[in-house]
């Protein structure tokens, strides 16, 4: 089981062939970048949190996809390289895929830019599946709270309409 908070190491074939493609650069003030990439998901966190403001979950899911994206991030600053605006969310897919089936995190990765421009779209609890299992590689608290934020109230929705 992962500790709470743990940096992944990403592997050096991976990190070359990402340099290779602009998807990555060696970064520039590596612990500052750390620092802010904390700071954000820090925010996320509390944004996940906040009772007085509760998130849909298709809000949640965004969420927690933005807080994977710093997860990431900050594994590869902390070997030194930084993401670019080259395809940033077919980085994140190379660099993750050794956790999850490369069609399950394109699936993850298009339902969310679905959510992100059509409203009223309903989510895929196979991609809820998806993100809890990657964020689980980074944080047991991020995973725990796409299975309360996102999943949860799916099952209750589904099980009130069949008591109907």
């Amino acid at each position: 089981m992962p500790d709470l908070n743990r940096s992944m190491t990403i592997d050096s074939a991976l990190i070359t062939a990402l340099c290779y493609t602009d998807q990555i650069k060696p970064a520039i003030n590596a612990a500052i970048c750390i620092t802010q990439e904390r700071q954000s998901l820090y925010r996320l966190r509390q944004q996940l949190l906040d009772h007085s403001n509760p998130l849909s979950p298709e809000q949640a899911f965004l969420a927690l996809y933005n807080c994977l994206f710093r997860h990431v991030s900050i594994a590869l600053l902390a070997q030194g390289y930084q993401l670019t605006t080259q395809q940033p969310h077919q980085t994140l897919r190379r660099i993750v895929r050794k956790n999850a089936s490369d069609t399950q995190v394109q699936q993850m990765i298009t339902h969310r830019h679905t959510l992100k421009k059509t409203r009223g779209s309903p989510i895929c609890t196979k991609s809820i599946a998806t993100l809890t299992k990657l964020l689980n590689e980074y944080d047991i608290r991020d995973a725990q709270a796409c299975q309360t934020l996102c999943l949860l109230p799916l099952q209750r929705i589904v099980s009130s309409f069949a008591t109907s």
